[in-house]
């Protein structure tokens, strides 16, 4: 585990007697920069660092130092050095200051830029509010949303058009976030031109924007885009407010919460009310969040589906036994029991995943115990934790780690040993991501509902599918088609089709 050093003596204490000496950054390999920027260039070139973090640790090792425009950086995919930091959050990690700041001056003053006493008083406000009990109430917001897009692409695949399906399961989550946040449809799914449903969805490429900026300009000049994105931000702002009015006067009926402005209206035992501006940091969390991480799972999911008609073929059959009469899964237990539509999206998870690495940086000296060599971390280091450097190296787990293979999700072999590399797409530790489960709910859902209902193959006109990375990874250039599937009865029942 971690362990805070008083100065330069704890260099030479050696924690184990194979090890003289912890290993400090000017001790480490990596690749060499250029001047000012460093590695900063190669870093961003072409959209996928994640990729050039990956090709980097096969050169240098697992742990290497990463020289960026403002200064050098550790980038670990050490199993036993990164559960040590994710498992010692908050106290003794935190998330990088520069991308807290930023989402700070933004009104994300949210659990996820929170560190410290104020992260575990907003922690708590998310999970109170994605508990399974609250989840069972909001599926009916999931439903809508799901039927939403269901006639959307009926509609395409009758006109035989193309579908840009991240473009559109970023309206279906949009919906289904904005519902679950504040029990406001915003029917992004149906509705075209400009809109909240338009503006939300320019936050984070502008987040990232700023993150990798080589000044923080928009401190001295507010630009156009800038502008924009305060207004954005005020906007939700607004709604916010008017609709955690809203949520006090039914909460004062006796009625139980049905979105997560209706959780809060209670403060937690022992806890002051929440101020206006960490109801709004938490729900322009749980918008970025939903939207876009949630979105880019399932439209990878879909992607794969697309190109692997036989594993199509499958979650067709799993759908039409579970599903009975139903197009979709009418509620949580029974998307539980879609055990293979959920292995597809693990798997697209595992080769696609959205949130590859995390920026996070040491609040104390500290030797960090590393599976060849313990590390020792100066106080207020970048750290770049390489979290799913396993998915497509470690070949133990993941026998033949480039191929499309559901089913190694249905077995016990994909489970993570002491020594695995690290294949951690949700965190671990104090900060695992409260959402997974209402994002793999979503994703298992709709990779379901979609084949259930259609017959989908790729479409590569205008090129193949890449890799984008804003704040999350995302696919670039993915089309598909759609044929509306005439959905066979249930035993013995008669029904209509989806024609």
């Amino acid at each position: 585990m971690g362990k805070p050093t008083q100065g330069p003596a704890a260099n030479a204490a050696p924690t184990s007697p194979a090890t003289t000496r912890a290993l400090t950054i000017r001790d480490l390999p990596g690749p060499p920069g250029v001047p000012l920027l460093g590695n900063l260039p190669e870093f961003v070139r072409g959209g996928v660092p994640h990729r050039v973090l990956h090709a980097w640790c096969d050169r240098y090792g697992p742990t290497f130092r990463v020289k960026l425009a403002t200064g050098q950086a550790i980038a670990t995919a050490d199993a036993k050095v990164i559960n040590t930091i994710l498992r010692e959050r908050p106290d003794g990690f935190r998330r990088d200051s520069r991308m807290a700041n930023i989402l700070d001056e933004l009104g994300g003053h949210g659990v996820f830029s929170a560190e410290g006493p104020r992260w575990r008083r907003l922690r708590r406000m998310a999970i109170q509010s994605l508990n399974a009990a609250y989840l069972r109430e909001y599926f009916t917001t999931i439903a809508r949303a799901t039927e939403r897009l269901k006639r959307l692409w009926l509609a395409a695949a009758v006109a035989g058009e193309r579908v840009a399906p991240l473009r559109d399961l970023k309206r279906y989550t949009l919906d289904v976030t904005v519902g679950l946040a504040m029990g406001h449809d915003l029917n992004a799914v149906e509705q075209r031109g400009d809109g909240l449903h338009s503006r939300i969805s320019l936050i984070f490429p502008e987040i990232a924007r700023r993150i990798t900026a080589p000044v923080p300009y928009w401190r001295v000049l507010r630009l156009p885009r800038d502008r924009r994105l305060d207004a954005t931000v005020r906007e939700i702002g607004d709604l916010v407010h008017d609709r955690f009015a809203d949520a006090k006067r039914r909460m004062a009926t006796g009625a139980p919460p049905t979105n997560f402005l209706e959780a809060l209206v209670a403060p937690i035992e022992g806890e002051e009310a929440f101020t206006q501006r960490e109801l709004l940091g938490n729900v322009l969390t749980m918008l970025l969040a939903g939207e876009d991480t949630t979105s880019s799972t399932a439209a990878w999911a879909v992607h794969y589906l697309a190109e692997h008609p036989e594993v199509q073929h499958r979650v067709r059959v799993e759908a039409d036994e579970v599903l009975g009469d139903d197009e979709f899964a009418p509620d949580p237990a029974t998307v539980g029991r879609l055990r293979y539509a959920e292995a597809v999206v693990n798997e697209a998870t595992r080769l696609r995943p959205v949130a590859p690495f995390l920026f996070l940086q040491s609040l104390q000296d500290v030797v960090i115990s590393g599976t060849a060599r313990d590390l020792q971390v100066g106080r207020g280091t970048p750290i770049i934790a390489l979290l799913v450097y396993g998915a497509d190296r470690d070949t133990r787990r993941f026998p033949d780690p480039q191929a499309f293979r559901p089913e190694r999700w249905l077995d016990d072999k994909t489970a993570a040993g002491p020594d695995t590399q690290p294949f951690l797409p949700f965190g671990a530790g104090p900060r695992f991501c409260p959402g997974r489960n209402l994002a793999m709910l979503e994703a298992t859902l709709l990779t379901s509902m979609v084949c259930r209902n259609f017959d989908l193959e790729s479409d590569t006109a205008a090129g193949p599918v890449g890799e984008r990375m804003d704040f999350t990874m995302s696919p670039k250039n993915l089309r598909i088609r759609l044929r509306p599937r005439k959905v066979p009865p249930a035993a013995g029942t008669p029904r209509a089709t989806t024609q």
